[in-house]
């Protein structure tokens, strides 16, 4: 029987009325779509060179035949077609190589399948792809976390055929029991879909993928966000993808997804796959290699640095940069807010004493009779801190005409020759003790205040492009960090710079939560070996398994650098406050440098989030800085603000300086302390 078509429903408009349609214009003037600006910078129509990179990528570690990346993700969210849609771009035209599911409830892809992907010329690139069955709703339904967990050490073979209540065991014929490092993963995308019809994940398979990305996270792997049905999620971005990094919908989505899975948002990536277009489409490649690119340079400079401790191979030479052609207002996250000043009167009992915020005052810092507030529905809720936005308490602001001082109060460069010399004398670096193999660095500091975020930072000017070695974590109130972990830095060609960083895990109130304060002390003696797992309640002691009775030289700490977030620092509880200045007085005791580096500038201060060159005629960062110099005890000079790589996926000038910066201090700091340990001090840097 032939089919019939049935006849289109009619559909009747019913006129608005006067106030409904003054109703619907005041709401979208008051209530837009779209920010004045992007928030993220992306370089549309350079897709040739970002596929001639690709194809002509070397890879940074020999014993590496390809890089190989695994899709996770919820059922139905587009894994096979990101294959499909990558393997297209390549190709030249749309190619549909891996069957991919259209509609149904549960997953389409049964077995563990690698794709090779090739170029129009049948030259295989130097990463693979290995698509996974979709999670579900369900315990016994979907992948088994299992499964990943074991595709992710390379122990499954191709072809694998998965049983949602069996996960794969050392007795079955498809476990890997000695896997390569070509048959590990190197990096784990999870792919999402950003409309909500589309089997929005829910809560089971956001735990599942939660705990997937532990494992990986104890592993040092790589991992990145894929997210898909932009264009259903926000008709802006359907009518022009190039709006997409100023559409609130999709900067709303990709939060959202931050905060339940503990992705920072530089590692998000909205893209559209190929899905009924036949021919290819510029704008829909350029988010796809802009993804691609990403997830391929995260894999290699992970194979890169399990290679670290020896010489690397096939590293990129360094990278010198180039003046922008804008300034850092170019990657705002959104236009900076119309300010206002309200005063309000209030009653303090002293007014020539100015009091201070407090939990039980309800008011805020009070000059004499007046508090000024700012007024603005408009305003940024990334400027107020969580602990403040669920009480009663509100930030303070200024009035615009008086953040800014005349001159800058702390001389810094920011051209760019400037900021090249810092990165060239850092690679220079020679160490004057011929026993010691390196300066070790160790970070600490209350939870989320980005002391992983500021590793990042520093070997995203080293490699060259933004990286995210030190998995984080966002939007949550516990340390992601749990193990005590050493972070070399990949010098080119050249080995490993001298220096080395340790993450630890996060200072919590209270004495059940958090590192506890005698293993950071420990570690300042070098008695904690790499990857200890901490355990808050009980610290470690000698006779335990990671306990290093006899440290080096290049085992103990060289230099102690606190991390605080600029935004937080006035509501900072009192307990972290005291175990900082327990760690610090040990410090002291044993002559160690002590440094801070304050995060966060730019939530601190709309006028540096404006433009981050105004870090140093800011009022506002200048009298933080003094905050934290009087709550720590640390000299304004030993204090340092930065602003970590978050939401942005190229290198910023500005944001390089001022990490530079701290870090140049920092290691002097560090070779200074070591050179007058054996008493030979020299200048640590090449003449000329």
């Amino acid at each position: 029987m032939a089919d019939t078509q049935q006849p289109s429903p009619v559909v009747q408009t019913v006129p608005l009325s006067p106030p409904q349609s003054r109703f619907l214009w005041m709401f979208h003037c008051l209530c837009p779509t779209e920010y004045d600006r992007h928030w993220r910078v992306i370089n549309w129509g350079r897709n040739a060179d970002i596929k001639h990179r690709l194809q002509d990528m070397t890879l940074r570690n020999p014993q590496a035949q390809h890089l190989r990346i695994l899709l996770h993700g919820p059922v139905g969210a587009g894994k096979s077609s990101i294959i499909n849609s990558i393997n297209s771009i390549f190709q030249g035209r749309v190619m549909v190589g891996v069957l991919a599911a259209a509609t149904g409830g549960h997953s389409f892809t049964k077995t563990y399948n690698t794709y090779e992907i090739t170029d129009n010329q049948n030259r295989v690139l130097p990463f693979i792809f290995n698509d996974i069955m979709g999670l579900e709703n369900k315990d016994d339904e979907g992948v088994h976390p299992g499964d990943i967990i074991s595709a992710i050490e390379g122990h499954m073979r191709a072809d694998y055929r998965f049983h949602p209540d069996c996960p794969l065991s050392r007795r079955d014929s498809s476990y890997n029991s000695s896997p390569a490092l070509s048959d590990q993963v190197h990096c784990l995308v999870s792919v999402v879909p950003a409309d909500r019809a589309s089997n929005n994940p829910d809560e089971v398979v956001i735990r599942k993928m939660q705990m997937i990305r532990r494992h990986a996270s104890d592993l040092n792997i790589p991992q990145v966000v894929f997210m898909t049905r932009v264009d259903l999620l926000c008709p802006l971005v359907k009518d022009n993808l190039q709006c997409i990094y100023s559409s609130k919908k999709i900067k709303q989505k990709m939060e959202s997804y931050k905060n339940a899975l503990g992705i920072p948002m530089n590692c998000i990536f909205p893209v559209k796959n190929y899905h009924e277009e036949n021919t290819l489409n510029s704008d829909m490649d350029s988010l796809l290699l802009d993804a691609l690119q990403n997830a391929v340079n995260f894999a290699n400079d992970y194979v890169g640095t399990l290679t670290a401790g020896t010489q690397p191979s096939a590293t990129q030479p360094p990278v010198t940069h180039a003046e922008p052609s804008g300034t850092h207002t170019q990657q705002m996250e959104r236009p900076t807010p119309r300010l206002e000043r309200l005063t309000l009167q209030v009653e303090t009992p002293e007014a020539s004493e100015p009091s201070t915020w407090s939990e039980n005052s309800g008011a805020g810092r009070s000059g004499g009779a007046h508090t000024e507030f700012l007024r603005n529905s408009e305003i940024d809720s990334s400027y107020i801190p969580e602990n403040v936005a669920r009480g009663n308490l509100m930030p303070v602001f200024t009035h615009i005409a008086d953040r800014e001082l005349d001159i800058e109060w702390r001389r810094m460069n920011w051209d760019t020759g400037s900021r090249n010399r810092m990165e060239r004398e850092l690679r220079e670096l020679r160490l004057l003790i011929p026993d010691l193999k390196h300066l070790r660095i160790l970070l600490h500091g209350p939870v989320g205040a980005g002391k992983s975020s500021f590793i990042n930072s520093v070997n995203s000017i080293f490699q060259g492009q933004v990286s995210a070695r030190a998995l984080v974590a966002t939007g949550a109130g516990v340390s992601f960090t749990k193990k005590y972990k050493t972070y070399p830095f990949i010098n080119g060609n050249s080995g490993c710079l001298p220096f080395v960083v340790n993450d630890i895990m996060g200072l919590e109130k209270g004495n059940s939560d958090g590192v506890h304060p005698n293993d950071i002390i420990s570690a300042l003696k070098g008695h904690v070996k790499n990857n200890h797992k901490f355990n808050p309640v009980s610290p470690l002691s000698l006779g335990d398994r990671d306990y290093n009775p006899n440290p080096t030289l290049s085992d103990r700490v060289h230099c102690l650098v606190s991390v605080v977030s600029m935004d937080t620092l006035t509501f900072m509880e009192d307990d972290v406050i005291s175990k900082m200045h327990v760690i610090r007085e040990a410090a002291s005791d044993m002559d160690i440098p002590q440094a801070v580096v304050m995060t966060k500038v730019d939530k601190a201060c709309p006028l540096v989030k404006q433009d981050l060159r105004k870090t140093y005629v800011s009022k506002r960062i200048q009298q933080m800085m003094q905050e934290c110099s009087d709550k720590l005890g640390v000299p304004m000079n030993c204090i340092f603000p930065v602003k970590n790589y978050h939401n942005e996926t190229d290198l910023d000038q500005e944001m390089d300086c001022l990490t530079l910066t701290a870090l140049k201090q920092i290691v002097h700091f560090a070779h200074e302390h070591v050179c007058l340990l054996k008493g030979n001090y020299d200048s640590p840097y090449h003449e000329g």
